[in-house]
């Protein structure tokens, strides 16, 4: 018989070849066969941790928890501080941009048309005389 090819490994590791006659007779065959089941206990075995490094790991993992928390909310305490100012200072300082005009009575208003329409030049001119009577 012949040795048997890489193919034939993996169908022994996969359930799909049995072993025959050959691997009884070879010792090579059979050295790998063992090699190859020592590694897939290795691989597919429990996984070799102790109960303190997961409980150490957890407690890191809540503690980032916590930070993460915290440095969130802070991070919106800010913001929302800072929108709570610009508020305030928005709402204070709105009135005074807008202006209204001066309450003029009737009499008033008709006494300044009036007098504009006495006088020959328009007011805007009079800033151009005052240039020349100096």
């Amino acid at each position: 018989m012949k040795h048997w090819k890489e193919i034939d490994f993996q169908n022994w590791l996969y359930g799909v070849k049995d072993q025959d006659q050959h691997v009884a007779a070879c010792a090579d065959c059979r050295a790998e066969l063992e090699r190859l089941r020592v590694e897939r206990r290795r691989l597919t075995g429990e996984p070799q941790v102790s109960a303190d490094f997961l409980a150490a790991q957890r407690r890191s993992i809540y503690n980032r928890l916590e930070e993460g928390r915290a440095g969130h909310w802070a991070a919106w305490q800010w913001v929302l501080s800072t929108a709570m100012l610009l508020a305030i200072v928005v709402g204070l300082t709105i009135p005074r941009w807008h202006k209204t005009a001066p309450v003029v009575s009737d009499d008033q208003f008709f006494r300044d048309l009036s007098a504009m329409e006495q006088t020959a030049e328009p007011k805007a001119i009079q800033p151009i005389h005052d240039l020349f009577e100096q």
